[in-house]
């Protein structure tokens, strides 16, 4: 008869990353679902609204009138004008609104689309976007594309400044990388590959182009788009915290494989005895592999409160000592 493999605290890290890299490949699961939802939105939406942009700008800049800036750059060089290939454009829908005196003022309803990496918000200093959009990829390479949901409230973790320089030297953040023009990083193709040229300096804010309600209400819903990328990306993260966190909680009473690997058996998930390889005897869990399961299995209902969780606990410790 073959023994039963003892379980030890490494063992058992080893079966709670096993449990989380389950969590992030199922894409079955309606946070996982909503995440690759939300890219794909975002980019059958993004050459449209691309098209739509480029259309409002030549209405006010009509191609001509680029040429001719172009010629005069060519002729008296920067005293010509001013022509930038540019990706991020201030659109405005002017209207009387009262304000706090009752008196009728102008509001410019100022909308900022960027077609670059930067994302939704191009005045943000972080990359939620970039992080959220190449998340599989990042993973595929080794890179914690969690890092700055996981570590945000530690800015002083030298973990967090760590994954951030490899991770925006990799998407091509990083000044110096930005600079090594034998490599194509993703930061630079998309730049490049949505943008066109206008007339004027480099900086966008400074160009502001009058748009109808419909226009508007379009680049509203692309803003919207673009957010969910990274917004969805947040609400996967913050299930799959939560799965983990009670997986580990529950496993840590578990001393045998045969516990294991009846608990991976009801979740559906593979599991053999090459994760786990040290023999050991068995010993009695208040987190029996089907209660652990339960916990485990997504519910409409989503998850408990802190007091229910509590509740359970202590119900489950009962039932194990009558």
């Amino acid at each position: 008869m073959t023994q039963d493999i003892r379980l030890n605290a490494e063992k058992r890290k080893t079966l709670v990353q096993h449990y989380e890299n389950h969590l992030r490949s199922d894409v079955s699961n309606k946070f996982r679902k909503s995440m690759i939802e939300a890219k794909k939105t975002y980019d059958e939406m993004k050459p449209k609204v691309f098209e739509l942009a480029h259309q409002v700008v030549r209405g006010h800049q009509p191609q001509e009138d680029v040429e001719t800036i172009k010629s005069m750059i060519a002729k008296y060089d920067d005293n010509g004008g001013r022509i930038h290939n540019d990706h991020c454009f201030n659109f405005i829908n002017p209207t009387m609104e009262e304000n706090d005196r009752g008196k009728l003022e102008e509001k410019s309803n100022e909308i900022n689309i960027d077609f670059s990496l930067k994302g939704a918000d191009r005045y943000s200093s972080s990359h939620d976007f970039a992080h959220a959009y190449y998340y599989d990829e990042l993973k595929s390479k080794g890179y914690d594309a969690d890092f700055a949901l996981k570590w945000g409230d530690e800015r002083k973790n030298p973990r967090y400044y760590e994954e951030e320089r490899r991770i925006d030297e990799y998407l091509g953040f990083n000044r110096s990388n930005e600079n090594n023009h034998s490599t194509t990083n993703y930061k630079q193709q998309w730049e490049n590959d949505y943008s066109f040229e206008v007339i004027g300096t480099s900086y966008c804010h400074e160009r502001q182009f009058k748009v109808d309600d419909i226009t508007h209400s379009v680049f509203q819903q692309f803003k919207i788009v673009c957010e969910n990328v990274a917004k969805t990306h947040e609400q996967f993260f913050e299930y799959l915290n939560k799965k983990v966190k009670t997986f580990e909680q529950g496993i840590k009473t578990y001393t045998k494989y045969s516990q294991a690997k009846e608990l991976f058996d009801k979740l559906g998930i593979a599991l053999n005895e090459s994760i786990v390889n040290e023999q050991s005897s068995m010993a009695l869990s208040v987190f029996s592999p089907s209660n652990l399961a339960d916990m485990l299995t997504d519910k409409d209902d989503e998850f408990a409160s802190r007091e229910e969780k509590i509740a359970y606990y202590k119900a489950l410790q009962a039932q194990n000592l009558n």
